[in-house]
């Protein structure tokens, strides 16, 4: 008998440890999972931010069950160095990765994203650092990719899984299922990266046949677009707005999927998510460059504890992605990082992020025609650049000047519209821009007036001035020519000799 009583204690103890632990990874005390969704070269433009003629109804839906970021930016207006400031929370000039870099597909084999890689490119994350996957992986999550790396070197950005998939809606609702099935008993950390709206927009498009998809590529109402006031406004310029539209369209519907695989699989309210692009849309005076349009991005958190259908007009910066997510999974946020976590902000602790977000350019590509080294400081309403070799002359990047493979109508656009202020903007920003830009966004928001000599805005001038020096002595940027930069190697061996 008293054998069969301590059977019992020992079973119902058993069944009090075993309920301890479903409810550690189930319960409200479980280890919060996180989509990080990345689009590529979307400006902040979304129906929820008011943008005519656009319909992102998925999109929209995160808005209302989180927070709208209306004043977010990227620190660079280039793919690579944005997405690896996102990744380490550190600015491009800090953590080594200052332009576009070479990466393995991610349909490539496993030695490509090792140490034993062949083909690593000079540029990348400096060693000693941590990055958000590597910590994650640390703690015991797992971790997955989609689209492409976009970083490098590529064992700095150790997934578990990755997938190409890139535009289809169908398909990524199927990999982001599998990718939750891989994870098992785990956390997950997916970077789900969405290739539209980048050019060419023609990839987009979706055969007649798939009426699953006719919504999605919908064309615009031309009649409702508003083409921004930086390019300009002529049937050629309309014709490729609205196509840049319709690809965020599509860009909205792989969003769309992403959020039913997670609500099939259950995961959906025990996951944090972040919703953000690179940087601006695919144009001259925006991607490539540290103008507004370039680094004005839109960016969503939705999840467990944070706020709903709220909208918040602090500025804050893609550093502050990787210390938000740490500090939501409880984890301590490396010395290195420069960004702030925003849960204080969300949580009503606090009611600002900060005083001053900023931006840089160094360069798109490699090619020394693409070198054009700039910087930016914004304070919610003046917008101060420092073109650091004024004189120097500039090559866009193809894909914002070529209509034969990159599909760019906007180029021509311009050039039609010889004699206006467009026109000469396009060409100053090839020839050369005047070493100071200062706008006023508030009556200027597409930055068509240079105050930068205006006596009446001196004083702010000089503020901002100094306010862009003090950040660049304090986060280390010391070189105004890319020439100068140490490559990720020679940075090594300084710092860190064998």
């Amino acid at each position: 008998m008293r054998k069969g009583l301590l059977g019992v204690v020992a079973l119902a103890l058993l069944a009090l440890l075993l309920a301890s632990a479903l409810e550690k990874f189930s319960g409200p005390s479980a280890p919060l999972n996180v989509v990080l969704i990345i689009t590529d070269d979307q400006g902040a433009h979304l129906s929820a931010l008011g943008t005519k003629g656009l319909s992102t109804p998925n999109t929209d839906e995160l808005a209302r069950e989180g927070t709208l970021f209306t004043k977010a930016f990227a620190v660079a207006a280039s793919c690579s160095p944005s997405r690896a400031a996102m990744l380490t929370g550190m600015y491009p000039h800090a953590n080594g990765l200052w332009r576009n870099v070479h990466t393995p597909t991610l349909g490539d084999d496993e030695a490509q994203f090792t140490t034993a890689s062949t083909e690593v490119d000079a540029v990348g994350i400096h060693e000693y650092l941590r990055t958000l996957p590597e910590i994650l992986r640390a703690n015991g999550y797992f971790s997955a990719i989609t689209q492409k790396l976009g970083a490098g070197p590529p064992w700095k950005f150790p997934y578990d899984s990755r997938n190409p998939v890139w535009k289809s809606p169908e398909k990524f609702k199927k990999v982001t299922a599998q990718f939750i099935d891989e994870a098992g008993d785990r956390p997950f950390f997916i970077q789900a990266n969405i290739s539209p709206p980048h050019r060419n927009f023609d990839y987009f498009k979706f055969p007649s046949s798939w009426q699953r998809y006719a919504l999605w590529q919908r064309l615009p109402d031309p009649d409702a677009i508003r083409v921004p006031g930086y390019l300009a406004d002529n049937s050629l310029m309309r014709e490729d707005w609205r196509e840049y539209y319709r690809s965020i369209q599509v860009a909205d519907a792989c969003v769309g999927a992403v959020l039913e695989a997670l609500r099939e699989k259950g995961a959906l309210d025990r996951t944090l998510i972040i919703f953000t692009s690179d940087n601006g849309a695919p144009y001259h005076r925006a991607k490539a460059s540290p103008y507004y349009a370039g680094l004005h991005v839109p960016f969503i958190i939705t999840g467990p504890k944070t706020p709903k259908n709220r909208s918040s007009e602090a500025l804050i910066s893609h550093i502050d992605i990787m210390p938000t997510i740490l500090d939501y999974l409880g984890l301590d946020i490396p010395q290195s990082v420069q960004g702030h976590s925003l849960k204080p902000l969300l949580s009503g602790k606090t009611a600002a992020s900060r005083q001053f977000v900023f931006g840089e350019h160094h360069a798109h590509g490699w090619p020394r025609e693409q070198h054009y080294p700039s910087r930016a400081v914004f304070d919610g309403r003046f917008y101060y650049i420092q073109n650091l070799l004024p004189d120097k002359g500039y090559a866009l990047p193809l894909d914002l000047r070529q209509e034969e493979v990159w599909g760019n109508r906007s180029y021509q656009a311009t050039l039609r519209a010889e004699g206006t202020i467009h026109y000469r903007l396009l060409k100053q920003l090839e020839s050369g821009r005047p070493s100071e830009e200062l706008y006023d966004m508030e009556n200027d928001p597409w930055q068509l007036v240079n105050l930068a000599d205006s006596e009446q805005h001196r004083g702010k001038l000089e503020e901002l001035k100094l306010t862009l020096k003090e950040w660049r002595k304090s986060t280390g940027d010391e070189a105004d020519d890319p020439l100068e930069i140490k490559t990720r190697q020679a940075h090594q061996q300084l710092t860190h000799p064998s």
